[in-house]
């Protein structure tokens, strides 16, 4: 895989809680405080899938993935809203190629925190990915509208700012998100979060970047 398109998967896959931020033990996507032992087995669970790797055969890549799900089911069932579990699970069978399970996954994330932009995001390009464009368009209107929520309450959330400028690739096009981009650049001249996004924009790929994720 493109190592470029892995970085952009994993940038708007991840939760609010991103693997830096895990050492804290908190799940800051809803203030929820996760179980200790829950928490360790996700960080097992992340070791496994560490070890993947394009160069390994499908069957221990396959064996890695399926020691990882065990310990991500084990988290969950210990604390049911632990939302980085879900997420990273749902990303497990996304690189399995159960898309519907993966989506199913999302979708119960969604009924314990409604708002969750990314998760919601995440939805609309496996929509995109399994050929369901209306749905996919769906969805994506509908993390829009999570993230102006956020940015609303947050006007200086760069990482919001970020998030609804390359929405506009998947609503729009490429340069009506590069003129977004830009327009929150002129407001935040200083922020390398907006800066890295137009980046992105510039040089993204959407039918590479669906078909890898």
């Amino acid at each position: 895989m493109d190592k470029r398109i892995l970085f952009l998967i994993i940038l708007v896959i991840s939760s609010c809680s991103d693997a830096e931020k895990k050492s804290k033990q908190v799940d800051s996507a809803n203030k929820h405080q996760p179980d200790s032992n829950a928490v360790r087995l996700n960080n097992k669970a992340i070791s496994f899938i560490g070890k993947v790797s394009s160069f390994n055969g499908d069957s221990l890549n396959n064996l890695l993935y399926d020691s990882a799900l065990i310990y991500y089911n084990q988290a969950i069932e210990l604390d049911s809203l632990y939302l980085m579990a879900y997420t990273n699970k749902a990303r497990v069978l996304q690189r399995r190629g159960l898309l519907e399970p993966a989506l199913e996954i999302l979708y119960k994330v969604q009924t314990i925190r409604p708002n969750f932009a990314e998760v919601i995001m995440g939805q609309g390009f496996l929509y995109e990915k399994m050929g369901s464009l209306e749905l996919a368009d769906k969805k994506y209107r509908e993390a829009l509208e999570a993230f102006e929520n956020r940015l609303e309450d947050d006007p200086e959330n760069d990482k919001a700012q970020s998030d609804i400028a390359f929405l506009y690739i998947f609503l729009e096009n490429e340069n009506i998100a590069i003129d977004e981009i830009q327009s929150f650049i002129r407001k935040n001249p200083e922020s390398e979060q907006l800066k890295m996004t137009e980046g992105i924009i510039n040089n993204f790929d959407r039918e590479k970047f669906i078909k890898e994720y």
